[in-house]
């Protein structure tokens, strides 16, 4: 079994069985883990955030252009309503936010972008 696909077991045990299906790929991962953001988000659900978001950084820190660009396209790129917005700097790492800036400000725009920024550095200050 890939690392990834185990690690997204041992995070998230109740899709085991959709995460162990043959044709399951790093981007269906993903791709259930946005409707899981969400939800946990308006619940103030910390602890799946963080399974999530703990998830994602991984991926996105890794050398194979699978699990970064995954992590990229099938979940941060998704992570533009006001919500996802306004917590980004709460749950992603700023190492992993500077790798998918790009995604981000062609859906959030530039303005938004910079006010991210801004919440980093001043929670880098506190």
């Amino acid at each position: 079994m890939s690392d990834w696909r185990r690690r997204a077991i041992e995070a998230f045990p109740d899709l085991r069985p959709d995460f162990e299906e043959p044709d399951c790929t790093i981007y269906t991962v993903f791709m259930e883990l946005v409707p899981k953001c969400r939800r946990a988000l308006g619940e103030n659900d910390t602890e799946t955030l963080k399974r999530v978001h703990s998830f994602a950084a991984w991926c996105a820190r890794q050398r194979s252009k699978d699990l970064w660009n995954a992590a990229g396209v099938a979940l941060y790129e998704h992570l533009t309503w006001a919500q996802a917005v306004d917590s980004m700097s709460t749950w992603v790492p700023r190492d992993v936010f500077e790798k998918v800036v790009g995604l981000l400000e062609s859906k959030v725009g530039t303005a938004c972008i910079e006010r991210i920024r801004r919440e980093y550095d001043r929670e880098s200050r506190a």
